[in-house]
């Protein structure tokens, strides 16, 4: 049989013949590597076509032209609920789903606490244990007398690992506190530990006085006015940046207790949770600074970045 004949041969017996792989090699008396690239060939040449009937999801579609539009490596969408709680929820779902996916033993886990990150809590329960792992707090996770954003301390406890904590507010009074708490041994080594993430999972900060940091009273609303004027349109971290994404200098820098800037920006896989309208500037920011690897969203925040990139 010659070369070409034994191409259209194979590509019948795998697409027509519903043979397997194996089961052709033994037909044709050739091995399963050179039934393989047969295939690859039949496809290569267009012997064999594909058409596929019907139309792809709408939110797969989003998150392939955010990748193609973006440089991300992964897009996650969800479809839009009924509500803003609900679309939130939904993102939830899907970081856990991202995360097991991810999961493996000595695993570096960063988290940065967040509105949107904490929308995992009622998911951990999909989560694995996972041998010799480490959650990793990449921002003081101090707030008050308890923490409602705050997720890394139930991860923890779902993937039964370690957690290094950092018990201390993200925004303190004073570059002298700032200074004097850098001076405990254990909370410098917690925050060298974020610089050693394998993977980080934050959310994104909008600059205004709906932001969280705003509402939750750790920034007092003249001061994040002046953080806008600067050219601030969205925080990581409570690490600002510009529409480009390049970092912003404020007077909150020398009180900030969290991961800094470039250190963030070593940890080799960096996902955003991030949705709705008001936060469309700083996500939009963030993917063009290229802050991120990743971005789970929802439809109608995709479909802005997508219109308005």
């Amino acid at each position: 049989m010659r070369p070409d004949e034994l191409v259209t041969v194979a590509a019948w017996l795998y697409y027509e013949g519903g043979l397997k792989q194996e089961e052709v090699a033994r037909r044709l008396g050739v091995s399963r590597v050179k039934v393989t690239r047969l295939l690859a060939r039949a496809r290569a040449e267009g012997v064999v076509q594909f058409v596929i009937t019907r139309p792809l999801p709408e939110p797969f579609r989003l998150a392939e032209a955010l990748r193609a539009r973006y440089g991300l490596e992964t897009a996650v969408v969800v479809p839009a609920a009924g509500s803003a709680e609900a679309t939130l929820d939904a993102l939830g779902a899907a970081g856990a789903d991202y995360l097991a996916a991810r999961l493996k033993p000595g695993l570096r886990l960063g988290l940065g606490w967040s509105s949107t990150a904490r929308r995992l809590a009622p998911y951990l329960r999909r989560l694995r244990p996972v041998k010799d792992c480490t959650v990793v707090e990449l921002a003081g996770s101090f707030l008050g007398q308890a923490n409602p954003y705050a997720i890394s301390g139930p991860l923890a406890a779902a993937l039964g690992c370690g957690l290094e904590a950092l018990p201390v507010p993200v925004l303190v009074e004073s570059p002298a506190a700032r200074a004097a708490l850098l001076a405990e041994g254990r909370i410098a080594a917690a925050l060298a530990a974020g610089r050693e993430c394998d993977l980080a999972v934050v959310g994104i900060g909008q600059v205004g006085p709906e932001s969280t940091t705003v509402r939750t009273g750790m920034v007092a609303p003249e001061e994040m006015a002046l953080i806008e004027k600067a050219g601030a349109v969205g925080d990581v971290l409570m690490r600002f940046f510009d529409a480009a994404g390049r970092p912003v200098e404020t007077p909150l820098d020398e009180r900030v207790l969290a991961v800094a800037w470039d250190d963030f920006l070593q940890i080799p896989q960096r996902v955003a949770m991030a949705a709705g309208a008001a936060k469309l500037p700083a996500i939009r920011a963030a993917l063009r600074g290229g802050l991120f690897q990743a971005l789970i969203t929802d439809e109608k925040t995709a479909g802005a970045l997508l219109e308005f990139g």
